[in-house]
């Protein structure tokens, strides 16, 4: 979702979506408002600290959304306003519950080879830096191409107002 906002945080445009039935009539609300409690908390702390600092703020859940979706929440200005986008992101997994009882013999077995499989490995590190690498440059790109659609997106504005 792409969103367009004063710099107050004041949606004033739903420029694209792919939740239509997510939000009843965001413009003129505040985007924090539109955000569950947590997320809420969350968002203002993050929202406050900009420009200054401009990271992505992950695991954010819009109220009343009965799908339950997990977002990731980025922003940038361009002139006198904020656009936000919103991509979507894995719900964060808790770790699994520990086991009650005692193990039999074939579980404790399957236990320490699960556990194995997550020993620290220099190839298994080397791969997750360069998957991270490649994550940054996708959320690089992102950005990117946000801006250029926001200048798009103001250009057809101005060529329908001239005719």
């Amino acid at each position: 979702m792409v969103w367009r906002c004063t710099l107050e945080g004041r949606v004033r445009e739903i420029v694209s979506s792919d939740f239509p039935d997510v939000l009843n009539k965001p413009e003129g609300k505040s985007f924090l408002d539109l955000l569950n409690q947590t997320s809420k908390a969350l968002a203002t702390a993050w929202f406050q600290k900009f420009p200054a600092q401009t990271s992505l703020l992950p695991n954010i859940r819009l109220a009343n959304d009965p799908t339950g979706q997990v977002f990731t929440l980025g922003l940038t200005q361009v002139k006198s306003e904020i656009w936000l986008f919103w991509t979507t992101s894995s719900p964060v997994i808790s770790a699994p519950p520990t086991l009650s009882g005692a193990l039999s013999k074939e579980g404790e077995e399957e236990n320490a080879l699960a556990n194995n499989v997550w020993e620290q490995d220099t190839q298994q590190t080397d791969l997750l830096n360069e998957l991270s690498r490649v994550n940054n440059e996708l959320v690089n790109a992102r950005r990117e191409l946000i801006k250029q659609n926001i200048e798009l997106h103001r250009m057809h504005q101005k060529l329908g107002k001239k005719n």
